[in-house]
């Protein structure tokens, strides 16, 4: 079936040693303490628990909430907030020990302390968006899109035995009439980073972004395993304007 409205990605969150650090104190002018990010690749949802996780172990003493508002500029930015259930909170991404190698600019916050509060909102968007040209042709959602992980052993009877350890969700879409330009440049990024199996977040409609699935690619047309990619052109009849052909995409659950 073809949506009735426009669908995005979001992705290209990556934590390396230059950008694993959050230096910041609990009371006001107060002891510097660092969180520690796990190096490696995130969806947005799992960075936001990567920093809150990384903030708690360095200060069990206090619960740090950190969210993302995912509906700034009408859903084509974001915004994260850090927050601490204490009586104060400094984010030092200016002066702290490592702010050369802090995670500021990765969460949206410029290079500057953060004083005065206990909650602090960054001011610019994260990650990268893909916005397709048109709707999404051919897509199954994940609620009619199912299949049991598990196995099957059949007796000398015919008997069947089933042991079903998870039902896998997934869903699956295709998107036409690329312009060549967003071909080259957004398209070709983004399924270089999905077809490394990473983990992203779709949004079927780009007028409700709070609503997404965090997914991997599954498989595409030209590899069963989502480890490749192809854009077609749509010749003869729509020369300089591609497709991606049908993508499968598997839900991960948290």
């Amino acid at each position: 079936m073809a949506l009735q409205t426009k669908s995005g990605f979001l992705y290209n969150y990556e934590v390396t040693d230059l950008t694993k650090y959050l230096d910041f104190a609990k009371v006001v002018a107060g002891a510097e303490i660092t969180a520690t990010l796990n190096p490696g690749y995130y969806c947005l949802s799992a960075l936001l628990d990567e920093v809150k996780r990384a903030m708690e172990v360095a200060d069990p003493a206090n619960t740090y909430t950190v969210t993302a508002d995912r509906t700034v500029s009408g859903g084509t930015q974001n915004r994260i907030t850090i927050a601490t259930s204490g009586a104060a909170l400094e984010l030092r991404f200016g002066t702290g020990t490592n702010a050369g190698t802090s995670c500021a600019a990765l969460l949206g916050f410029t290079a500057t302390n953060k004083t005065g509060a206990t909650s602090y909102t960054g001011t610019l968007t994260t990650g990268t968006y893909l916005f397709p040209a048109l709707i999404g042709y051919s897509y199954q959602p994940t609620t009619t899109y199912r299949r049991n992980q598990g196995v099957v052993n059949v007796a000398a009877s015919g008997v069947k035995e089933t042991l079903t350890f998870s039902i896998q969700e997934f869903f699956q879409i295709e998107f036409k009439y690329e312009p060549e330009a967003s071909t080259i440049t957004n398209w070709a990024a983004f399924m270089t980073w999905v077809s490394k199996g990473i983990e992203i977040e779709f949004f079927e409609n780009t007028a409700a972004p709070s609503t997404f699935v965090r997914c991997t690619l599954e498989k595409t047309d030209q590899d069963g395993k989502g480890l490749g990619f192809m854009m077609k052109e749509m010749l003869p009849d729509f020369p300089f304007f591609y497709r991606t052909g049908i993508m499968q995409f598997r839900k991960v659950v948290t």
